[in-house]
């Protein structure tokens, strides 16, 4: 069974993606599909086109004709492991993509190019990207916050990924960030690290801190609407409101996707599963 390290949905189809390739999810089966990158790492469909990012290529999206092209990406030859959309993708084309070594990459043209972002940041190790929800009409000042997570630490942009300010200094890599839906009424920001647990903010992402008996490792996290859920190397655990958490009898996962249709999907090593 393949590893999954990226998810995406187009309508009804599930697509699935790792170090062995690119997969529609269908019936529960994984098909491999072709796509252009030795090295692919995370994916996302925007109901036109489907971007895959890794190596050689940085990212990658599909064409009219069934093909692929390359998109530009500026003067960075680093290999981009995670991509994150705007929340109103559709209206902007912003999508942000966060390599390893060429810290954060913006396109606001759909992924078509890319220029380097990286005001603010000491680390351009950018392992993961994560947006808030978007700002309620009628608020001020106008936010469009993002926050990375980079080996050394964790980073939170105001202006849509523009420019980067450092939050908080960790003796870990941080692999995953999620944002409560209800991030612009006090909802918190969760940060899993290898090695050093469970950061949380309650102040918009200003502050952060540790989470008491969390895992230690958290490899993927993902905010729900009634609550969180994290996967360390050895389980999934569920929470209601990401202090206290309670493990699942599933898998560990390395990526989640909560579908159009409310189903939650994780990919890890052993391919691709729906939570209960």
């Amino acid at each position: 069974m393949p590893v999954i390290l990226s998810l995406t949905e187009n309508h009804d189809e599930i697509w699935a993606l790792g170090p062995e390739g690119l997969f529609l999810y269908k019936d529960g089966q994984l098909l491999a599909t072709p796509q252009p990158d030795h090295h692919p790492s995370c994916c996302f469909h925007d109901g036109e086109r489907l971007l895959v990012g890794g190596a050689t290529h940085g990212v990658a999206y599909t064409t009219d004709d069934g093909g692929w092209r390359a998109s530009w990406v500026d003067n960075v030859t680093a290999p981009v492991v995670c991509l994150a959309p705007h929340p109103n993708y559709e209206h902007t084309g912003v999508i942000l993509a966060g390599s390893s070594g060429g810290g954060v990459l913006r396109s606001a043209n759909r992924g078509r190019d890319f220029f380097v972002c990286n005001f603010g940041l000491f680390d351009f190790d950018v392992l993961t990207l994560a947006w808030a929800p978007p700002q309620p009409d009628g608020d001020w000042p106008p936010l469009e916050v993002v926050f990375a997570g980079a080996g050394s630490g964790l980073y939170r942009s105001p202006n849509a990924g523009r420019g980067w300010k450092q939050i908080v200094s960790l003796p870990a890599p941080v692999l995953s960030i999620a944002a409560s839906p209800a991030f612009h009424c006090g909802g918190p920001v969760l940060a899993g690290t290898e090695g050093a647990g469970l950061w949380r903010s309650d102040d918009g992402g200003y502050t952060f801190r540790p989470v008491p008996d969390a895992p230690e490792v958290v490899n993927a996290l993902l905010a729900l609407p009634d609550g969180w859920l994290l996967s360390d190397v050895e389980r999934i655990w569920r929470s209601e409101d990401g202090d206290r958490w309670t493990p699942l009898a599933s898998p560990p996962a390395l990526t989640f996707l909560r579908t159009r249709q409310g189903r939650v999907l994780a990919g890890g090593m052993e391919g691709v599963f729906e939570i209960e």
